[in-house]
């Protein structure tokens, strides 16, 4: 072989080199740039409306919501907005929130099967046990939020475990037979 032909094809295969290292380079800020771009163009949402009316339940998973019936849908901003205006409240003395989340817990497990069982019955509507178990899960999970919501909520003396498990077993009765009535959960 030529000594000028390795020259050369060693030249080529430095400039192949170079070409390579500055498309990467070029590709490396492109990249930079879009992620740059990507953090500063996140969505700002401010409000979300919510058209509960137009709903239509296909799937019986997801949340049902206790305290909140439909004929209240109107006040539901006002509802939120309530609930964030804690300013001025004395703090709580009564029984620890995972006392009373605690005892509804076990309310709830306790008393939740029988209750569905006769709004099935008296509503004619009857409920899978995998259907039983998603509602009465869904309900265990909303038991915190809900107990906060009347220990930030009191109105004179602090209230106690047993007045807001009686709240809020009444709210999720009335959901419950809400629920029933409605009716737009599979058959």
């Amino acid at each position: 072989m030529h000594p000028h032909y390795w020259q050369t094809y060693i030249n080529q295969l430095q400039q192949y080199i170079q070409n390579q290292d500055q498309r990467l380079q070029e590709l490396e800020a492109r990249v930079a740039e879009l992620e740059k771009n990507q953090k500063n163009n996140q969505p700002n949402v401010e409000r979300i409306d919510y058209h509960f009316d137009q709903l239509k339940i296909e799937r019986l998973d997801g949340t049902l919501n206790i305290g909140i019936n439909p004929e209240g849908l109107d006040s539901i901003e006002d509802f939120a907005v309530n609930q964030q205006q804690t300013t001025g409240l004395q703090p709580y003395s009564g029984p620890p929130r995972q006392q009373i989340v605690a005892g509804l817990d076990r309310l709830v497990t306790s008393e939740a099967p029988k209750l569905l069982e006769e709004l099935s019955n008296q509503y004619q509507r009857p409920l899978s046990p995998k259907q039983r178990d998603i509602l009465i899960q869904d309900i265990k999970q909303q038991l915190p939020n809900r107990a906060a919501y009347y220990l930030e909520n009191r109105e004179g003396d602090s209230p106690d475990a047993t007045s807001i498990r009686d709240n809020v077993w009444q709210e999720i009765k009335h959901s419950l037979h809400q629920f029933f009535q409605k009716g737009d959960f599979p058959e």
